[in-house]
């Protein structure tokens, strides 16, 4: 442990006394710009447009049961509509899902029946793969559940009709069938997303939103641009955001290309819904969809029982196929 402490020492004082080299480094799809104090602009919550509107997205899943080529799932999307930063309308719609492998390839069922019924996977397919390995069936239903939010996302733009639809993420298209639902999305000329994570670093190595950080001015602000992105699988421009002037973080923004509104009064109507003191110049529209699609440990625990109830004297049968892939969890519950 000692060891590590003074390494970590070290890569502190690294950081702190090599001088910085601001080049973004990030996937080869896209051209790197250096980092410009000039590109910094202030975000006034007080310029909010009156009755302005927006719209928040985001999905939750579980897996119920999984075996060797078969996982059952549960997923939930929700959208919240905020207006003048007060919530005036929610709606939720969940599915169970069923992840099979036939012929070597996964195949989805979906009850009800939704739009992703009869999907095919390849487990061999690299944006699924973890490493070289082929993936597991529960690879799927995470992949299924950003469909089930793009496609929920379009359904509410239609129904509600708001100024921006926020979603948690990016709007990279990374999988199969993902462009499909993303160009339908993008027709609404509405999209963004808010990305929690960003793994983007300079070229020394240091998070760009560490970089952002120290360099930006007092109060909220974004930063634009950061870089060029001509990548054909993320039609987005890449933004960086302080909500609160009290906020200790920086996020990653987007907006698709060709957004249909004024990004400014957007921004400011975010940084007027990010004052919530739990998390400082985080969206509390998002906070809000995330525990509305959040599926808890006790509710799984719940799905899981009825369904062995409803599922009477199989299950006896149907637990043994799951037996392939419960050893790690036996050993989980194991206390020494």
């Amino acid at each position: 442990m000692d060891e590590l402490i003074a390494s970590v020492r070290a890569l502190i004082k690294e950081e702190t006394s090599t001088p910085a080299d601001d080049t973004v480094i990030m996937g080869r799809q896209y051209l790197p710009l250096c980092i410009a104090t000039a590109n910094f602009c202030a975000i006034n919550a007080a310029q909010t447009p009156l009755s302005y509107t927006v719209l928040f997205v985001d999905g939750g899943n579980s897996i119920l049961f999984s075996g060797a080529g078969l996982c059952i799932g549960f997923i939930r999307t929700a959208a919240v509509l905020y207006t003048d930063n007060t919530r005036v309308k929610r709606e939720v719609k969940e599915f169970f899902i069923v992840v099979a492998e036939k012929e070597g390839l996964f195949t989805v069922k979906t009850f009800p029946k939704t739009s992703f019924d009869g999907m095919l996977f390849n487990p061999e397919d690299e944006s699924l793969r973890d490493g070289i390995a082929r993936s597991l069936s529960t690879r799927i239903v995470p992949v299924v559940r950003r469909f089930a939010e793009l496609e929920f996302a379009a359904a509410m733009n239609t129904a509600w009709n708001p100024a921006a639809i926020i979603l948690d993420g990016t709007l990279e298209s990374r999988y199969p069938y993902e462009s499909e639902f993303l160009e339908t999305l993008l027709q609404s000329k509405r999209a963004c997303a808010l990305a929690k994570t960003c793994s983007i670093t300079t070229k020394n190595g240091f998070p760009v939103t560490t970089q952002l950080r120290k360099l930006g001015p007092v109060g909220a602000w974004y930063y634009y641009p950061l870089v060029e992105n001509p990548n054909p699988l993320h039609a987005a421009e890449i933004y960086f955001i302080r909500l609160h002037e009290r906020s200790s973080y920086v996020f990653r923004f987007e907006t698709q290309i060709g957004f249909d509104g004024d990004v400014n009064a957007l921004l400011s109507a975010l940084a007027q819904n990010s004052t919530d003191p739990v998390f400082y110049g985080y969206p509390y529209g998002l906070i809000d969809v995330d525990a509305v699609a959040r599926i808890s440990d006790e509710e799984k625990q719940m799905l899981q029982t009825t369904f062995s109830v409803k599922l009477g004297k199989e299950w006896q049968e149907f637990s043994k196929r799951l037996s392939s892939m419960d050893a790690h969890e036996i050993l989980d519950k194991i206390r020494f």
